[in-house]
């Protein structure tokens, strides 16, 4: 039986791995870009038990933005879903999207290689 002074302990790393090295937001939703969201969604998509899922598009804060009833940092409300339960007036749930929007820019310079364009030949592309 091995003794316990022999069980070493593996150092904790500062922050997981995510795949295509997304990182987390650098801003976490406040209770009050929630309560932003649950005010001016536009998207509203109607869930089991009466719950509704919440979404403010970009056109939409653009507008607001427009009005002046959002400020200039305010876009970030595109990256939140809420799923909203009205009969007991509480968020049952948060998501924020901000990470997968951040990588897929990261990786767009990347996508853009494999378009239908960079396979033809110059004579075709001139015809084109």
């Amino acid at each position: 039986m091995p003794s316990a002074a022999r069980i070493r302990t593996l150092p904790a790393r500062s922050e997981p791995l995510f795949l295509f090295d997304a990182r987390r937001p650098v801003r976490n939703a406040t209770p009050d870009m929630i309560e932003k969201v649950i005010d001016h969604a536009d998207i509203c998509i109607a869930q089991c038990n009466g719950r509704m899922k919440l979404r403010v598009s970009e056109t939409m804060i653009t507008e607001l933005q427009a009005q002046g009833r959002l400020g200039l940092d305010d876009h970030r409300l595109a990256d939140l879903t809420i799923v909203w339960d009205p009969q007991e007036g509480q968020v049952i749930s948060v998501r924020d999207d901000a990470r997968l929007r951040d990588a897929s820019n990261r990786w767009a310079e990347w996508d853009a290689l494999w378009d239908e364009d960079s396979y033809q030949s110059e004579p075709q592309r001139q015809a084109a």
